[in-house]
């Protein structure tokens, strides 16, 4: 295992521009380290169970296009100035003539 640790590629903490942090998450008991600047140390040990395998993963610190999309589509409504239907008075007056 030590190996293959060795082995591996460094972590490019920037990509376009956006941060992004290393998660490393402990594949016995599932405990997550994060590391926003700087990679693990070597001698990595999850503090839980004591095992040195980890899944790691890169995740964007900020949210780019296609999140801001998702949310703006899906996430409810604040704004009080905004009617709740797009139905005016006009409408209705309109269906009681039919």
């Amino acid at each position: 295992m030590d190996e293959k640790r060795s082995k591996r590629q460094p972590v490019e903490f920037e990509d376009k521009g956006r941060p992004r942090s290393l998660v490393q998450v402990c594949e016995v008991c599932g405990k997550e380290y994060s590391f926003d600047t700087q990679p693990p140390p070597a001698d990595l040990k999850c503090d839980r169970c004591g095992n040195g395998v980890f899944r790691s993963f890169l995740e964007v610190a900020t949210a780019d296009e296609v999140e801001e999309d998702y949310r703006a589509a899906t996430e409810r409504d604040f704004s009080t100035d905004d009617p709740s239907t797009d139905v005016t008075a006009a409408d209705v007056r309109d269906l009681n003539n039919i």
